[in-house]
């Protein structure tokens, strides 16, 4: 990783879960393996411990205050546990209320109508002035090999962010124009063409219409934006099963 990049870890804890006494044990120890992995990666980081009585706004003031360029939000593999959909992605949730699934199942409702994530990481997109990304932890470890959908012209945001990865990380990048949007769009088209020049073999165009679950599991990382991640979860995708751990990107001017 680029030691240039800023990165600042916040760490907010219910107000509720703290006292004078533990307070700056449960900080340091929040932290730990964090700034390990940071000395690790010869990557400087900034932390910020705070107790919060609300943690989403919270989250949001300090980043749409501070100068950042991205909101990094995880959600692992608990998110969808007990859950049809679970079942179709791998993970695990108790977030979404039984009643809500049977409904889905029985047609009358869309299990994720409105968001599909939990209702803390919504609030987070809703409040967040400034792009956010939501990571799906399957395991994700390294990002040697990472995976981009193009589902339409407006997610051009996506290759600018994979030029960023293969220059701070030396990522290699596949991206499938899934809609063959990207052969009918020149500004996409001279992107790419842009980072085979600057960064020779580490992109790849692809337009198959069929995705093999072999190939989905060679990547350590989809990145996808938020648009397309809807559409995936609604359509039900075959892809969902076998995705590697995943970037759902929003972006915000």
């Amino acid at each position: 990783m680029n030691g240039n990049v800023s990165v600042t870890v916040m760490h907010l804890t219910p107000t509720n879960e703290l006292n004078y006494y533990n307070a700056e044990q449960y900080e340091t120890e929040s932290f730990s393996p964090i700034i390990e992995e940071s000395e690790s990666l010869n990557q400087k980081i900034t932390t910020l411990f705070k107790a919060s009585n609300d943690i989403d706004t919270d989250i949001t003031e300090v980043a749409n205050k501070g100068y950042y360029d991205l909101l990094l939000v995880g959600v692992g593999q608990s998110i969808f546990e007990g859950s049809l959909l679970g079942k179709i992605l791998g993970f695990t949730t108790k977030l979404i209320n039984p009643e809500k699934l049977i409904n889905r199942v029985t047609g009358r409702e869309n299990l994720f109508e409105h968001s599909p994530f939990d209702e803390r990481t919504q609030l987070i997109l809703d409040k967040s002035k400034i792009s956010v990304g939501v990571l799906l932890d399957k395991g994700f470890g390294k990002c040697d090999r990472i995976f981009i959908p193009v589902f339409s012209e407006g997610e051009i945001y996506l290759i600018k962010f994979a030029q960023k990865l293969i220059k701070n990380s030396n990522a290699q990048i596949t991206v499938l124009d899934a809609a063959g949007r990207i052969k009918n769009n020149s500004a996409l088209k001279e992107l790419i063409r842009a980072i085979e020049q600057s960064a020779p073999n580490h992109i790849n165009l692809i337009n198959e219409r069929i995705i093999e679950k072999e190939f989905l599991r060679q990547n350590d990382l989809m990145l996808i934006s938020l648009t397309s991640w809807k559409k995936l979860v609604d359509s039900k995708s075959l892809w969902l099963s076998d995705i590697p751990s995943s970037l759902i990107l929003l972006e915000k001017p």
